[in-house]
């Protein structure tokens, strides 16, 4: 009896299933035929969030903002107009295809009421290191520093959902839905505090110019500013022509990384380099000149064709390597060039890669000029001459360099033969970017400590009544660092020189490599050795807060 029931159930449902398919199929075919056709399937993508950028010390200096758009394709425009919540013009545009973007409040209402909200993102930013951050165009893809070197990990991945669509323009039901995935964050080496009091004392100062501070153990950049600035949210919301215009007239041009992007000769701070040139040939150190503050150029019959003057007047007296370094004595260094010859110092410039992109993962790194003979028959079409020769001792004439390239310079120095290659990027997403050695020359660690003992008397030699102080010693006679540095003043064709400082610190046990340039800034001893005292200042002072700072690491007093 129980199974006879069970198969008259079964027999049932079959017969009633065969009705209601005959029913669909047959008698109301064309009503479901009609509402299909009806029917139209979309593609819909799914925009992922960029990745954030942010500093070491944990501050977002971009990210992407959540905004709401109302898309006339996912919606019935005249159901909309019914809401009240739109104005004339927005329906208008509606119309016309084109989408509105809605703050929360009304795309929450407006969901409430059956409108389809679709998510999009604006890029936001912090003005700070803008030459380091770059920019995004409107469509969020990277066009500048590292929104535009580190593109493809910022971008996420799209999502995609498929729709049905009514003829009305009504969405009835989503089939399917992949999710975007959002793209990796982005933690740079640079420290914010730092790097606001470099961009502080940039602007204080008021002329062109760049500083950067770097990890002599790692190459990480601590703080890189670049002056004048820009800010990237202008270049994402766009301008118009005449704001393009004007910005591209605009001098100083605020759209250059002046510490890659540009070249300048770089003065006394070279002369760090040809005193490497010097030991590295066997000239003796000791062996002293008598500087009157002229230099007379002789030829082969003793005549006096050219003469060279010192920055002061009156000369430096007797003067060895180490006192020509300390108070930056032209008139050594005009003999020390000709003594070397050119093809001894380019030799010595190429053998440790001075002059040469230093491989930064920034765009726009420019290439420094290490002239020579052959270069300028080539490119002027005359002969070498002396007076070249003495020229580029002093880092005058043909010679040209960026700012990161002295970098090079003063690192190699501070870790005694190796350059790190210098990064502005920490972490991708959890993977660390780790160290790389861009340079590592070896010679003999007597040379390094003869440089950084000369470099160290610039800053401390406080001088006396038959010696004069170092350049840069009324600056960093009360620093409680013992920092090595070179100042520079670089003369220019129209204007006040160039000034320059280069550094690490502390020298004994170096933890960070500076340089400074500003453009037309004076001597070397003023401006740019301010700047440099300002941010190793906030270097330190962070590292103490951080932790005890061993007392071995204070200079004597």
């Amino acid at each position: 009896m129980k199974n006879r029931l069970i198969l008259l159930f079964m027999a049932l449902s079959f017969v009633l299933i065969i009705i209601k398919a005959f029913q669909i199929q047959i008698l109301e075919h064309e009503e479901h035929k009609r509402y299909l056709e009806l029917l139209q399937t979309r593609i819909v993508k799914l925009l992922a969030p960029r990745g954030k950028i942010l500093t070491s010390d944990g501050k977002v200096l971009a990210r992407d903002e959540e905004v709401y758009i109302l898309d006339p394709w996912l919606n019935n425009i005249d159901e909309l107009k019914k809401t009240g919540l739109l104005t004339s013009e927005e329906v208008l545009r509606l119309i016309r295809g084109e989408k509105i973007v809605l703050d929360k409040a009304r795309a929450d209402v407006l969901s409430k009421k059956g409108a389809r909200i679709s998510l999009d993102y604006r890029r936001r930013y912090v003005p700070i290191a803008p030459h380091v951050v770059g920019y995004v165009n409107v469509d969020r893809e990277g066009m500048y520093g590292v929104e535009r070197v580190y593109d493809e990990f910022l971008t996420g991945v799209e999502g995609v959902k498929m729709v049905f669509v009514e003829s009305s323009g009504k969405v009835t039901s989503e089939v399917m839905k992949s999710p975007p995935k959002p793209g990796e964050d982005i933690t740079l080496t640079i420290d914010s505090r730092i790097q606001k009091v470099a961009e502080k004392s940039m602007e204080e100062v008021g002329k062109p110019g760049a500083v950067i501070l770097s990890s002599v153990k790692t190459g990480e950049i601590l703080a890189l500013a670049s002056f004048p600035e820009y800010n990237p949210q202008d270049f994402y919301e766009g301008f118009t022509k005449r704001e393009w215009e004007r910005l591209l007239r605009e001098s100083p041009s605020p759209l250059i990384n002046r510490m890659i992007s540009s070249t300048y000769n770089p003065g006394s701070a070279i002369k760090i380099l040809w005193t490497l040139a010097a030991l590295l040939s066997g000239i003796d150190p000791n062996e002293k000149i008598n500087c009157h503050g002229v230099f007379e150029y002789r030829n082969s019959k003793g005549e006096v064709v050219a003469k060279y003057r010192d920055w002061k007047k009156e000369g430096h007296g007797p003067t060895d390597l180490a006192k020509a370094i300390r108070v930056s004595c032209n008139i050594y260094f005009y003999q020390l060039g000709l003594k070397l010859g050119v093809e001894k110092m380019t030799e010595i410039a190429r053998k440790f890669g001075i002059f040469e992109k230093t491989g930064i993962d920034l765009p726009g790194e420019k290439e420094g000029l290490l002239p020579s003979p052959e270069w300028k028959i080539t490119k002027i079409g005359e002969p070498w001459y002396p007076g070249d020769t003495i020229l580029m001792s002093i880092g005058q004439g043909y010679l040209e360099i960026t700012p990161i390239e002295l970098l090079r310079l003063v690192s190699l120095v501070a870790n005694k033969g190796v350059f790190y290659k210098p990064h502005v990027v920490k972490k991708i997403g959890s993977k660390v970017v780790k160290p790389e050695i861009e340079t590592q020359v070896q010679i003999d660690e007597k040379v390094w400590s003869f440089l950084k003992d000369a470099m160290v008397d610039v800053t401390s030699f406080r001088g006396n009544e038959k010696e004069d102080p170092g350049t840069a010693y009324h600056v960093f006679r009360d620093f409680p660092y013992r920092v090595a540095g070179k100042t520079g003043t670089a003369e220019t064709s129209n204007g006040e020189p160039h000034s320059w400082f280069i550094g690490f610190s502390p020298a004994e046990n170096p933890e960070v490599a500076i340089v400074v340039m500003v453009e037309h800034g004076g001597y070397g001893s003023g401006a740019a050795s301010q700047i440099a005292k300002e941010v190793l200042s906030e270097y330190f002072k962070l590292k103490e807060s951080a932790q005890e700072t061993p007392s071995s690491s204070r200079s004597p007093d």
